[in-house]
C-alpha cells in the first residue's frame, strides 16, 4: 500500500461516529486488492495496485464482482478534449470504461461526467510531469461525492502510457476487474503500535486471524488463509497458515484463525504482516489476495501511525469540545527509570471564515496513567467524565500554534509533571499511559490527523480513543490511527548511587558500527541496560536477568556522530559512560 498525504485545496475532512470497534468493510475502491487486466490483441498482461501500476480513489463505487469492458478515451463536447471537464455526449461511454487525463478539473467532476455519458468504471490517467512524480507514482483520489456510484481508479504514467499507446493503436482495448476469490475483509494486525521502540515490542506475542469473504457466491474448495511476518525486503520471519476444505458461498466476513505464536524480539527497522488467501480454481481462474499492514521498530519512539492520510473529528462536536488519545504500553526498563518529556500531533483544519485558521490552533495536552485494575478488556472501565476514574491525570502540556503552521505539519510539545510542575512524567514500568490532545473553544472544529492504512490490535483491539460525551475506543468506516506520539527519556543521566567502575567497560571507543559492554558484576545480578544520547533520549532499552560477566553488543550504526551514554542499573544503582561514535 502506497500512501500520500490528503492536501488538496478546499478538502472536506472526514467527520467520525464512534462506536466500539471498526471493520474494514469492502468500502469504495481503497486497497483494492484487484486484479488488473489489459488485453490488446488477444495479449494480456497484468498490473498490480501500488507502485507503477494504479492508485484509487476515496470515492466511487467497489468492483465487487469480475468487471470486464472496452476502455476508451472520455472526450467532452468541448474541443473534444479528453480531459473530460465539460459535459460529454450523452451515451458515448455506455457500457466502457472512460479513460481520462489527469489536470484542469476535480477527480470529482471527471469521474461524474463519465458516470452521467454511461460508463461503468473510470481510469484517470497520470499525464502529470508535476514536480517529484516519476513514471512510478501513483495517488490516493480524495474527497467525496455519493452520486459517484462506478469504480474510479488512478493509474501511474508508466501504466497509463501503456494503455494510451494500446487504444491510440486502433485496436479494440478490454480492461478486467477481478476482485480475488476470497476477500480478506478485515484482519487482526498483531503489533500495538504501528511505530514501537525496541525494548517494547520484544514484550509483545502476535497472534493471527483474519475476516473472510466468499466473493463468488458459490462454494470455494481447498482455500488457504496464510498470515506471515516479513522485513521490508521480504525476508520471511515467520509464516502459518490454515487450510478450509470448503468456504461456502453464503460467507461473509467470518473469522478464521491462524494457528500459531510470533514473540517479535526484533532489531530496528521495518517489518510487515502479510495475510493472503488463495483457492481451487474457479472456471479456470484463481484470483488471490494479499493483505499488508507495514509497522516499524524504533529507538524510542511510540505511534499509531507511519504517516498521515487525513483528519477526523466528531460527526456532532460538543460545545466543550473533543479529544483524541492513544493508548501505550510501557514494558520494559524495570531497574531504571523513564519519562515521557516530548509528545508530538498534528491536525487540518477546513478553509476559513467558518472554520479555525490553522495557526490559531489550541490544544490541551494530557497524559493519563490507566489504573492497574482495569480489566485487560476495558469491559468495566469508567468511559463518562473526561477525566475518567479508570486513569489518573499525571501530566500536561498546551500546543499553541506557530505563526507559520500549515496543514498536517507535525508539531511537538513539552510535558509537564503534575505533582512536580517539572518538566517530564514518569513512566512506571508496565503500565498503560492514555496520551490525549483536547480542542476547545473554536479549536474544536479541527481535524485531528490519522492514518488510515490499517487496523492495529492494541489489548483487546484497543488502541486510539475519543472523548466528546464520553470516551470512546473506535469509530465507523475504518481504521483511524491518531497521530499522537509519545518519546522515552531517561530521567537523569547522571549516577546517584553509582556502581563500582569495574562493573562495565565499553568498547570500541570511539566506535562506529557496534558498542560493546563488557559487564564484570561480583554476583549474579537483574539489570537494565540502557544506550541513550547525550541528552537522555533512548536508543536502547533491555532487561537482562542474572548476569554476571557477559558482553553484550548493540548495533549503532543508525546513529549519527556524537557523544552517547552507555548505562547499567541495579536494585543497587547505576553506572554510566560516555562514548563517541564516528562516522
Amino acid at each position: 500500500m502506497k500512501k500520500f498525504s490528503l492536501l488538496s485545496p478546499g478538502l472536506l475532512l472526514f467527520a467520525l461516529f464512534q462506536i466500539l470497534f471498526i471493520q474494514n468493510a469492502f468500502a469504495q475502491t481503497v486497497n483494492s486488492r484487484l486484479t488488473f487486466l489489459v488485453t490488446v490483441g488477444g495479449v494480456t498482461t497484468e498490473f498490480e495496485e501500488g507502485l507503477c501500476g494504479f492508485g484509487t480513489a476515496q470515492f466511487g463505487g467497489s468492483v465487487t464482482t469480475d468487471l470486464c469492458a472496452p476502455i476508451e478515451w472520455a472526450r467532452d463536447v468541448i474541443g473534444n478534449d479528453t480531459l473530460a471537464c465539460d459535459s460529454i455526449p450523452a451515451g458515448s461511454l455506455a457500457g466502457k470504461i472512460a479513460f481520462i487525463r489527469r489536470g484542469t478539473c476535480s477527480f470529482i467532476i471527471k469521474a461524474a461526467r463519465a458516470q452521467a455519458a454511461g460508463a461503468v468504471a473510470v481510469i484517470i490517467a497520470n499525464n502529470s510531469a508535476t514536480a517529484g512524480h516519476t513514471d512510478c507514482t501513483i495517488l490516493t483520489l480524495t474527497g467525496t461525492d455519493p452520486l459517484i456510484t462506478i469504480p474510479v481508479l488512478f493509474t501511474s504514467r508508466q501504466m497509463s502510457t501503456f494503455i494510451a499507446n494500446a487504444i491510440n493503436s486502433g485496436e479494440e482495448v478490454e480492461v478486467c476487474m477481478h476482485p480475488p476469490n476470497v476477500y480478506i475483509a478485515s484482519s487482526f494486525i498483531p503489533f500495538q503500535n504501528a511505530q514501537t521502540p525496541v525494548t517494547q515490542i520484544a514484550t509483545d506475542t502476535f497472534g493471527f486471524s483474519a475476516n473472510l469473504t466468499n466473493t463468488r457466491g458459490v462454494d470455494l474448495t481447498n482455500v488457504v488463509l496464510t498470515a506471515s511476518v516479513e522485513t521490508a525486503a521480504g525476508d520471511e520471519l515467520f509464516t502459518s497458515s490454515v487450510d478450509i476444505p470448503l468456504l461456502t458461498g453464503d460467507v461473509v466476513d467470518s473469522i478464521f484463525v491462524v494457528p500459531g505464536l510470533f514473540a517479535p524480539e526484533l532489531p530496528l527497522g521495518d517489518y510487515r504482516v502479510v495475510y493472503s488467501t488463495t483457492s481451487d480454481p474457479l472456471n479456470g481462474n484463481v484470483f488471490d489476495d494479499a493483505l499488508r499492514a507495514p509497522f516499524k521498530v524504533t529507538e524510542n519512539l511510540f505511534a499509531k501511525d507511519d504517516n498521515i492520510s487525513t483528519g477526523i473529528r466528531p460527526g456532532t462536536i460538543p460545545a466543550a469540545g473533543y479529544a483524541m488519545a492513544n493508548l501505550y504500553t510501557m514494558s520494559a526498563g524495570a531497574l531504571d527509570n523513564y519519562e515521557v518529556k516530548t509528545i508530538e500531533l498534528a491536525h487540518f483544519t477546513n478553509p476559513p471564515p467558518n472554520n479555525p485558521a490553522i495557526n490559531s490552533i489550541i490544544s490541551d495536552i494530557s497524559l493519563f496513567r490507566v489504573n492497574d485494575d482495569v480489566a485487560a478488556n476495558w469491559n468495566l472501565w469508567d468511559r463518562a467524565g473526561y477525566q475518567s476514574t479508570s486513569y489518573q491525570w499525571v501530566g500536561t502540556g498546551t500546543y499553541v500554534a506557530p505563526a507559520n503552521a500549515t496543514q498536517a505539519q507535525i508539531h511537538q510539545v513539552e510535558l509537564t509533571d503534575l505533582n512536580t510542575a517539572l518538566p517530564g512524567i514518569p513512566l512506571d514500568n508496565g503500565a498503560q499511559y492514555l496520551l490525549s490532545a483536547f480542542y476547545a473553544d473554536s479549536s474544536r472544529f479541527v481535524f485531528h490527523a490519522v492514518d488510515q492504512d490499517f487496523d492495529l490490535a492494541g489489548p483487546f483491539g484497543l488502541y486510539s480513543f475519543s472523548y466528546s460525551d464520553q470516551w470512546y475506543s473506535g469509530f465507523t468506516g475504518g481504521p483511524n490511527a491518531h497521530v499522537l506520539r509519545m518519546y522515552i527519556d531517561l530521567v537523569v543521566t547522571t549516577d546517584e548511587k553509582p556502581l563500582p567502575d569495574s562493573y562495565m567497560n565499553v568498547f570500541p571507543n570511539p566506535a562506529k558500527d557496534v558498542i560493546n559492554l563488557g559487564l564484570n558484576l561480583d554476583k549474579s545480578t537483574d539489570i537494565t541496560v540502557t544506550i541513550a544520547d547525550i541528552n537522555g533520549r533512548t536508543v536502547y532499552i533491555d532487561d537482562r536477568f542474572a548476569v554476571t560477566n557477559e558482553t553484550l553488543t548493540y548495533q549503532i550504526s543508525q546513529l549519527a556522530a556524537g557523544t552517547y551514554l552507555a548505562r547499567i542499573a541495579t536494585k543497587e544503582g547505576t553506572l554510566t559512560k560516555k562514548f563517541i561514535v564516528q562516522k
